[in-house]
């Protein structure tokens, strides 16, 4: 897993959400709602689980995942709302999508340290 571009591909979701509120366009909530769905998703909870289970940093990185995509949600739900400015709000600098996802690339960046140290 290249948890680099994982969270480049997450960056790429907030990309996608401001571009929905610039064409008034619909987002699929349902899809961002689910931090299981996307590859990120199913390889935290697929293969790498049962060897990581109760690791700190594998624990962090679950749980800055599902803030993701809880944060992204909220903002696409806005969106289909019609609750253009809100949803604009919540993607500037400072908001809890903005937040979660620094928490993200930060938790994905020490998920992969640590498993090179194990490979190492």
């Amino acid at each position: 897993m290249d948890l680099t571009e994982e969270a480049r591909a997450h960056a790429k979701i907030c990309d996608h959400l401001l571009e929905a509120v610039a064409s008034k366009t619909t987002v699929d909530a349902a899809a961002l709602r689910s931090d299981r769905q996307c590859g990120a998703g199913r390889w935290l909870h697929g293969p790498i689980q049962q060897r990581w289970a109760g690791n700190h940093t594998y624990l962090n990185c679950v749980e800055a995942h599902r803030e993701f995509h809880q944060a992204a949600s909220e903002v696409a739900d806005l969106i289909n709302r019609g609750e253009y400015a809100e949803a604009n709000r919540r993607l500037r600098n400072g908001s809890r999508l903005a937040m979660a996802t620094s928490t993200l690339t930060t938790a994905f960046r020490r998920m992969r340290l640590a498993m090179e140290a194990v490979t190492a």
